[in-house]
C-alpha cells in the first residue's frame, strides 16, 4: 500500500504489536511513527515505552520509516497535535492510527480510494474508519456522510490539517448565535457540544479530536462514513489515555466487518442526521448528560444523595 501512515505509541506494547501486524500484512510502504516518552520517575512506564520501541525498530519488510521520538515527555495533547503536524507539513494525505486501533484489510483499500476520489473536495473533511455500526450496504454505495468526524482510525488531507483552529476564536461569537443548531436541531446535542468546546476555548482541558471536530463545524465540512465498522479500538485498558476501563460501553466490542467497496457513490452530499442524532445519543450519551446536569442545577441529586444517607443511618 503506497497511501502514507502515521502511527503514534507511547506505553502499550501488546496493542501496538497488533497494529503493526496489521501495517505488515497490507505492505505499507511509508510510515512515520511519532514516540512520547513517560515521565523519569515513572519506571514501569519507562519499561513498556522501551518495548514499544523494540517493536516499532523490528519492522523488517520493505519500507521507508521516519521516525520523531520526544526527549521530553510532554501531555497527550501536544504529543497528538505535534504528530499531526509533522506528518501532514511532509505528506499530502494520509492515514492517521494509534497504538491501539486495529484496523481490517477494507479500511486500507477504503482510505486509499475515498483520499483519491474527494482529494478536490474541500467540502469533506476527512474519511472515518470507524462507524460504531454494521449497516447493509444499499446498491448505490458503500458508504454515507456525517457532520462527525471519528478519530478511531480515519485518513485525511494536508488541506484539511490547515484548517485545524487550535486558538477556537470564533466560538463566543457561534455560541451566541446558536450555531451548532444548524449541525443538529436537538437542544441536548447543543447543550453538550456548547459544554466541551467552552472547555476546550478556556484551555483548562485540551483534546485534539473536539477541537478539530469544532474546526470542521465551524467550516461547514462534513466527514465520509463506512457502511461497516472497519476498525477497533482496542485500547480500553489501563494504560489508556482517555478510554479507559470505564468507558467500555463505548461500543469497543463491536467487531469489524470488511467493507465491499462499490464503484458507485452517494448521490447527495449531506450528512445522514438520522446518523448523527444516533451517534449524539448512544456514543455520546448527549441526552444522560443533559438530564444529569439538569438535576445536579437543581441540587436534585444532592437531596437525593442526603436522604439515601439519612434512611441508611
Amino acid at each position: 500500500m503506497k497511501t502514507p501512515v502515521l502511527l503514534m505509541v507511547y506505553i502499550k506494547p501488546k496493542t501496538t504489536i497488533k497494529v503493526v501486524e496489521k501495517l505488515k500484512k497490507i505492505r505499507a510502504k511509508k510510515i512515520y511513527i511519532s514516540i512520547n516518552i513517560p515521565p523519569n520517575k515513572n519506571k514501569t512506564d519507562i519499561k513498556k515505552n522501551l518495548e514499544v520501541k523494540k517493536i516499532v525498530r523490528n519492522i523488517n519488510w520493505n519500507c521507508k520509516i521516519f521516525i520523531k521520538q520526544r526527549k521530553n515527555h510532554v501531555n497527550a495533547y501536544i504529543s497528538y497535535r505535534d504528530a499531526i503536524n509533522w506528518f501532514f507539513k511532509r505528506e499530502k494525505e494520509g492515514i492517521v492510527l494509534e497504538d491501539d486501533t486495529v484496523p481490517n484489510k477494507s479500511f486500507f483499500i477504503f482510505c486509499t480510494k475515498m483520499l483519491k476520489r474527494y482529494r478536490d473536495n474541500y467540502k469533506i473533511s476527512q474519511i472515518c474508519g470507524s462507524s460504531f455500526v454494521n449497516k447493509k450496504a444499499k446498491k448505490e454505495s458503500s458508504y454515507f456522510f456525517s457532520n462527525y468526524n471519528l478519530c478511531w482510525g480515519y485518513a485525511t488531507w494536508s488541506r484539511s490539517i490547515q484548517d485545524y483552529d487550535e486558538s477556537m476564536l470564533n466560538w463566543p461569537k457561534m455560541k451566541k448565535n446558536d450555531y451548532l443548531y444548524k449541525i443538529l436541531n436537538n437542544k441536548r446535542f447543543v447543550s453538550y457540544w456548547s459544554n466541551i468546546f467552552d472547555i476546550q476555548f478556556s484551555k483548562k482541558f485540551r483534546a485534539w479530536d473536539y477541537i478539530w471536530l469544532y474546526s470542521n463545524w465551524s467550516k461547514k465540512k462534513i466527514s465520509i462514513v463506512p457502511k461497516k465498522h472497519l476498525v477497533a479500538n482496542i485500547g480500553f485498558v489501563e494504560d489508556a489515555t482517555h478510554t479507559k476501563i470505564e468507558y467500555k460501553e463505548w461500543f469497543h466490542e463491536l467487531k469489524t466487518n470488511e467493507l465491499d467497496i462499490g464503484k458507485l457513490q452517494p448521490k447527495l452530499e449531506t450528512p445522514d442526521l438520522d446518523y448523527d442524532s444516533w451517534l449524539s445519543k448512544n456514543i455520546f450519551k448527549v441526552d444522560k448528560i443533559y438530564l444529569r446536569n439538569k438535576l445536579l442545577k437543581f441540587n436534585i441529586i444532592r437531596k437525593i444523595e442526603m436522604i439515601y444517607r439519612k434512611l441508611k443511618n
